[in-house]
């Protein structure tokens, strides 16, 4: 599969890896080389090439890090699981990965969470954001400075960083109703619990950084800020 590698900083000490690839170029042998491959064996090209481009980012984060040749596997739940001393967090859209990696920190409490979408379209925000936020909150959505659409994509995207990085502590599913956000503005989301997820108790607040440029954002948490 033909990708190309390159890495930005979102924030001042957190460095995010890219993968650009052309899921058209993948063939099945490439797919061998991850040490979990036959767990996906079913799974269509474009969806094996997805996962193939997530885990090369995913390599190259650890790299940084100064961990070779480790290959995160994957979970009961198809997580990423990291080699001992480190956490990380993997997303991709269309025909781009990202990931990023940190330290494991147990008595912090460490976690990251990443997350890019494509920005909605406003009739698609309309139909489908009762199911993402409540009236509290899209009520702080139509106070915010952005459009409803990006608002709503933005929150989408927190919620599911939020998610990622609330996962190895909570080990188990939760929807988007189990955080609300409190505050949205150009540099951050501020998410509220609404119920005690694992070691976290209602009414822990998360900060989600994000970035955007015209059709797609990416939304980060990293729970050592906390």
């Amino acid at each position: 599969m033909q990708y190309q590698i390159s890495h930005f900083d979102l924030l001042p000490d957190l460095r995010v890896f890219r993968v650009d690839f052309d899921a058209t170029t993948f063939q099945p042998e490439d797919f061998l080389w991850l040490p979990h491959h036959k767990r996906l064996s079913n799974a269509v090209d474009k969806r094996k090439a997805e996962h193939l481009a997530g885990r090369i980012a995913a390599c190259e984060a650890l790299r940084f890090h100064g961990v070779k040749n480790t290959v995160p596997g994957m979970g009961l739940q198809r997580e990423p699981c990291w080699p001992p001393g480190f956490t990380g967090s993997v997303t991709h859209i269309h025909n781009m990965a990202l990931a990023t990696v940190m330290i494991d920190e147990p008595p912090l409490r460490a976690g990251i969470g990443i997350d890019c979408e494509e920005i909605m379209t406003p009739q698609l925000a309309q139909e489908i954001h009762g199911g993402i936020i409540d009236s509290a909150e899209k009520e702080i959505i139509d106070a915010s400075p952005f459009a409803f659409h990006h608002a709503l994509t933005l929150v989408f995207s927190a919620k599911e960083s939020l998610f990622k990085a609330l996962f190895r502590h909570v080990g188990r599913y939760f929807d988007f109703s189990a955080a609300s956000i409190s505050k949205i503005d150009d540099k951050q989301v501020i998410l509220i619990l609404n119920e005690g997820l694992g070691p976290f108790y209602k009414g822990c607040k998360f900060k989600a950084v994000w970035e955007s440029n015209a059709t797609q954002l990416i939304t980060l948490i990293r729970l050592k800020d906390e």
